[in-house]
């Protein structure tokens, strides 16, 4: 514990460790609506984005993704709030983050929603994931302010992007913001179950001894492999590392899309995260079978990919990735998208 709290910002006082991402991110909405309750608010409302992915887990489900696939549960959380992502497609002209922000505020208070009195929390994800999209940058700085400004805790769920994922420690680190809170999952151990929320120390304290533990959280197995974790990122450098690779990931992909503009829409990302998103030429709409395919295929070719089920491929290599295996991996995916394009253009042809 001591070595986590050691090697993460200042800013995160203290840690409680768990066994999954899961976990965590049901704990931060407890501790949110545990400080509501102290602060006598009349509700415990959390606000997160429509199409955010917080967990398998049924209370981490109630707060993400959509209401078609929350169906399972039977109901609905009446103070979960979900928002549009701050796509940048959504922006209107001239319209910034932090007016977007507005704008949802407004729609929150036209459901009857008083900030002051009725949210807890903002939940957020920092990019949406099937886009590694980001959220802007002003629009997570106007949020951080009103919650300040309304008593409301924010928090970061960071189990896909946290440690070092995106080329800084935590995802939050590129808005400019302290969050009150942070979940932690994935990264934080190899893989192995462990998961910690970590934050604020008057936030971490509300709790009553043992009250949020389970069986196997914090066991020992998972914590030597996080220890061990903790040190590879210092004995390696691997923050800076995700941020150097990320440099030559990012840019052989954006060349990609300059060769096939009518057939890639967006490259997204930062650090060793990146998603391509593929279109239909002519059409512009988006094209998922591309990505199966061209995922599929480079599985063959010995390259695992993540095809999101939309029109995206996600691509998330290992922080100790060598540079040759960075390289020969990209030169696998470019040589199958380039295969399928020209196969499509032919068929049309």
């Amino acid at each position: 514990m001591k070595k986590l709290i050691d090697f993460t910002p200042s800013e995160l006082e203290k840690a409680y460790l768990i066994s999954t991402g899961s976990e965590a991110t049901e704990m931060v909405v407890k501790l949110m609506r545990m400080h509501a309750q102290r602060i006598n608010k009349r509700s415990v409302g959390i606000v997160s984005f429509l199409g955010s992915y917080h967990g398998r887990t049924q209370g981490a489900a109630m707060i993400g993704g959509t209401p078609q696939g929350r169906k399972w549960i039977g109901y609905e959380d009446p103070n979960v709030w979900q928002v549009p992502f701050p796509y940048a497609s959504n922006f209107k002209d001239k319209e910034t983050g932090s007016d977007l922000f507005y704008e949802q505020v407004k729609f929150l208070k036209s459901k009857g929603v008083d900030p002051e009195k009725d949210l807890a929390g903002f939940l957020f994800e920092p990019y949406i994931g099937w886009a590694a999209e980001f959220i802007p940058v002003d629009y997570a700085q106007t949020a951080k302010e009103f919650a300040e400004k309304h008593s409301i805790i924010m928090a970061f769920d960071e189990v896909q992007s946290g440690f070092g994922r995106t080329g800084k420690l935590f995802c939050y680190q590129h808005f400019g913001v302290i969050p009150d809170l942070i979940a932690c999952g994935k990264g934080i151990s190899s893989s192995l179950p462990l998961g910690a929320v970590l934050g604020r120390a008057d936030l971490l304290d509300l709790p009553e001894r043992g009250s949020m533990s389970s069986t196997h959280s914090a066991n020992p197995l998972a914590c030597a492999a996080g220890l061990a974790t903790l040190e590879e990122f210092e004995e390696k450098n691997l923050v800076i590392e995700s941020e150097r690779k990320g440099h030559i990931l990012l840019d052989r992909l954006n060349t990609l899309k300059a060769r096939f503009p009518e057939n890639i829409a967006t490259i997204n990302g930062k650090g060793l995260l990146a998603a391509v998103i593929f279109k239909r030429p002519v059409s512009g709409e988006a094209d998922s079978l591309t990505a199966s395919r061209v995922c599929e295929r480079c599985m063959h070719e010995g390259v695992l990919l993540v095809h999101t089920y939309r029109e995206s491929i996600k691509m998330g290599p290992p922080l100790t990735i060598s540079d040759l295996a960075l390289n020969e991996g990209l030169d696998v995916f470019e040589s199958v998208v380039e295969d399928i394009i020209l196969e499509d253009g032919l068929r049309r042809s």
